[in-house]
């Protein structure tokens, strides 16, 4: 949830624990600031950790927007999995109340979004077409983190939690970013071990991609996704009757609800109609977790927000 610190005023709570026991959540996920050991204004990778800028050139700091050769892009300083306490992973998860459902998380590591915080967005797209053999080794030394990573910290948690969430956003809300055959070259293969990964130590897969990717969808359903978040149906291609009946028997759907339009602009009582007629959808026989489409932000009357759990708690 953006901007925190309004709604603790805003709903009389002290701190997130409390928010989402105001709100009656029955989730909880694991909170991983401090647990990676990296300097401050960067991320893992050594890129900026300016989130607010998005992908374009106000963000700066992409390290291999230069590189020209893949020795280029091996000599990049890159993480190590050992960078992470793991210790302190475990004993934040053995802290959380049993009584809700855990999802581990080292928070946004997506091997695409990745490469564009690396080479630049423009650059990054530009290079999946002129230079692959660039592409290849920056995400073979990314996976070389993120897997034992991964693995690390399922070691560790598996017992103590039923997801693990983890995510991409290679779409927007027209469509790919990049082709199908391109996705499934060079991004398909590294979700397959994410996915198979998680799958060995028995959790779900939840993963958060926004935007509309029907194209890929399929693909990733046949990996082994658990889980869809956001899943912003106001866009073309993401119409809510067409994905239930389609995918409805193999994924929970996460979220719908719309940060764009229904809980900024919208009355309370358009946000309870937009919950009933989702649950209604993609919630018939199960297989549906009502929330936002997105982060919930403080352009959002409180009012709304309280009306969309309310509404979903009343539906059961």
């Amino acid at each position: 949830m953006d901007d925190f610190d309004h709604w603790r005023q805003a709903f009389g709570v002290a701190d997130e624990e409390e928010l989402r026991s105001f709100f009656q959540l029955d989730l909880r996920k694991t909170t991983y600031k401090g647990l990676l050991r990296v300097a401050e204004g960067l991320t893992i990778w050594g890129t900026s950790d300016d989130w607010d800028s998005g992908y374009n050139v106000r963000k700066g700091g992409f390290p291999l927007a230069a590189a020209q050769t893949v020795a280029e892009v091996e000599r990049h300083p890159w993480p190590d999995a050992a960078l992470v306490d793991y210790a302190e992973l475990r004993r934040r998860h053995e802290a959380m109340d049993r009584r809700y459902a855990a999802i581990l998380s080292f928070g946004w590591q997506p091997p695409f979004c990745t490469l564009l915080d690396l080479f630049g967005m423009e650059r990054a797209l530009v290079l999946l077409h002129e230079s692959p053999a660039m592409v290849e080794a920056a995400l073979a030394r990314i996976e070389a983190f993120l897997l034992p990573e991964m693995e690390m910290a399922l070691e560790s948690c598996a017992d103590l939690v039923q997801f693990y969430w983890c995510g991409d956003d290679f779409s927007t809300q027209r469509g790919l970013m990049i082709s199908p055959p391109a996705w499934r070259r060079f991004f398909k293969p590294v979700y397959r071990k994410m996915f198979d990964l998680v799958k060995a130590h028995g959790l779900k897969v939840w993963f958060h991609s926004c935007g509309t990717f029907p194209q890929v969808l399929p693909d990733l359903v046949d990996l082994g996704m658990d889980v869809w978040e956001t899943v912003q149906v106001h866009l073309e291609g993401n119409d809510p009757v067409r994905l239930k009946a389609d995918y409805g028997r193999h994924i929970t759907f996460f979220g719908a609800i719309s940060c764009q339009t229904t809980l900024p602009f919208g009355t309370p009582e358009d946000v309870r109609r937009e919950v009933r007629e989702r649950v209604r959808v993609l919630g018939k026989g199960g297989g549906y977790i009502c929330g936002p489409d997105h982060s919930i932000q403080k352009n959002m009357p409180a009012e709304n927000l309280a009306a969309l759990y309310d509404e979903a708690r009343k539906l059961g």
